[in-house]
């Protein structure tokens, strides 16, 4: 649970007891420390954060917990992280480095960094501070040591300090109460540290089911949308597997559009137990769990009312197989939840209920495509596509997204994303998810329904976009909306000759435009030449 409190009154605030609330998961949308406050800006050092995995026996996906400060719009809050990723390396160099000790550093970053202990005998090591963490739109930021004031009301930097792990059995445990705090070059705490930090091994296991090995029925589930007007639905399809006594419901959340919760169905009850694992949600850096509880409109927490949630161990459903309806009645109600102890909600489905998708074989709808979504670099090696894929058939009514697919071709033959270009890729793909983005190097991503795609070759004459239906039993594609290269003036950025670099332009990938060009991450450089014609790189450093 998350506590906000005004920068301004945080001593006083400090005293206020903690109160159990319910609190969404912030969303990872590009911000940069510089929008909070000035940092001092210092340049010129040969020290690097460590950003690549080091060298050595790599303990990766570990459950992390933590006591923790973190940083909002205005705002900081305390918060008992629970189910974050962790990840622990015993170096070649005889060191052990720990992954992203700091929990909210997710917020505001899409590579994460390491920090570096140093052992110091019967199975501990110690973390010497400060160490240079990241470096954001050129400026660095520390990791240094903090203790809690007692008359500040706060923790406070040390100029330097050591914190102390032990290294047992796979388990990283902090020792002592000191934390690991996020300050600028001058030592000025950014309100984001951690401690009581641990690392374990993950022991849960999601269930992984394809629609290839099991027989799956979509369904439409509608589910309360509006605390302030019980009247207000939103839908989403999910899928549901019916197997003797078990039932199974799967696409709870987009990021493990594959895992699936498990219950029993008994006498027209369909009832699903808490606390059960979807798997690893890389764009909330957290592992994910579907919680069950009764809600409620709370109105105190916040100021305005929220749907708020008191846990309990099930969730049961009315179950009609012959109209194929399953409804959980109100106050009845499931979260995607970061961690299964502590509500870190990624989505709300309050009294949700299920009826039976009308699936049928169906031609999708023709994808929007033009030349002025194409944009080409070609001194860059790169091409830049923006489409809609439209969620509906050629008659207009809706699809299954969750069986809605697309390729990208050129020159008429399927493009391959292969993992060794395409980072953010576990393997080689070809026919890709309508929900799927890369949540590592951002090389597809989806604003506003709109899709991004970057192709890292320009060895082509024609580029085309296809969806692909897989409903019914069938596979049934759409006309190919084709773009022949080159494209027209609006939509290619290249160099003309002799043209020289007038005006450059950074912005991060939510279209927020920085002051300067960051000294590591991925960015959005755009550069407008005297002939009037721009071009827009995307940088990874």
């Amino acid at each position: 649970m998350k506590r906000f409190i005004t920068l301004i009154s945080l001593a006083a605030a400090l005293l206020i007891p903690n109160v159990a609330t319910a609190q969404h998961a912030p969303a990872r949308t590009g911000m940069r420390l510089s929008q909070f406050k000035a940092p001092a800006q210092v340049r010129g050092s040969e020290e690097e954060p460590i950003m690549d995995t080091p060298e050595g026996i790599l303990y990766d996906n570990m459950y992390a917990t933590s006591f923790a400060y973190g940083l909002g719009w205005g705002d900081i809050y305390i918060q008992n992280v629970d189910g974050g990723i962790g990840k622990v390396v015993e170096g070649a160099d005889g060191n052990l480095y720990i992954y992203n000790p700091i929990s909210q550093g997710y917020i505001w970053f899409s590579i994460l960094p390491w920090i570096k202990a140093e052992p110091a005998g019967d199975g501990k090591y110690v973390v010497k501070l400060p160490q240079l963490y990241i470096i954001d739109v050129g400026d660095p930021y520390y990791a240094y040591c903090m203790h809690y004031d007692e008359d500040e009301g706060m923790p406070v930097v040390e100029e330097e300090g050591e914190i102390e792990f032990t290294w047992e059995n796979g388990v990283l445990t902090q020792l002592g109460d000191k934390y690991i705090g996020l300050c600028d070059a001058t030592a000025d705490w950014f309100y984001m540290a951690d401690q009581h930090i641990v690392y374990a091994p993950q022991t849960d296991e999601p269930i992984i089911m394809h629609d290839d090995e099991y027989y799956m029925q979509s369904y439409t589930m509608t589910y309360l949308s509006d605390p302030t007007d019980l009247t207000k639905t939103k839908n989403c399809i999910v899928d549901v597997v019916i197997d003797g006594e078990d039932i199974y419901m799967g696409n709870l959340n987009d990021n493990n559009y594959d895992s699936f919760i498990k219950g029993t169905l008994v006498d027209g009850k369909a009832t699903f137990p808490s606390r059960q694992y979807l798997g690893v949600d890389a764009y909330y850096n957290g592992h994910i769990y579907v919680l069950t509880g009764e809600a409620f409109v709370d109105t105190e927490t916040y100021g305005s009312p929220v749907f708020n949630y008191n846990l309990n161990d099930e969730i049961v459903f009315n179950v009609d197989e012959e109209a194929k309806n399953i409804v959980a009645e109100w106050p009845a109600a499931m979260v995607t939840n970061v961690g299964p102890n502590t509500l870190s909600i990624l989505n709300d489905y309050v009294a949700p209920g299920l009826v039976a998708f009308d699936e049928f074989p169906a031609t999708p709808a023709t994808p929007i495509f033009t030349d002025d979504d194409v944009t080409v670099n070609q001194s860059a090696g790169w091409v830049v596509l923006h489409f809609t894929i439209p969620t509906v058939d050629v008659n207009g009514f809706r699809l299954n997204e969750n069986k809605l697919y697309y390729n990208i071709l050129l020159d008429d033959q399927v493009f391959t994303f292969d993992p060794e270009t395409y980072i953010g890729f576990s393997s080689a793909m070809t026919d890709i998810p309508y929900k799927f983005e890369d949540n590592v190097n951002f090389d597809i991503y989806i604003n506003n329904g709109r899709h991004t795609v970057y192709l890292y070759t320009t060895d082509f004459a024609n580029v085309g976009v296809q969806s692909i239906y897989t409903a019914g039993g069938e596979v049934n594609r759409s006309e190919i909306a084709y773009v022949t290269m080159p494209v027209t003036p609006s939509g290619i950025n290249e160099l003309a000759t002799g043209a020289q670099v007038i005006e450059t332009r950074y912005f991060d990938l939510t279209g927020r435009e920085l002051p300067t060009a960051p000294a590591t991450g991925l960015y959005l450089q755009l550069a407008t030449y005297s002939d009037g014609t721009t071009t827009a790189t995307k940088v990874v450093k």
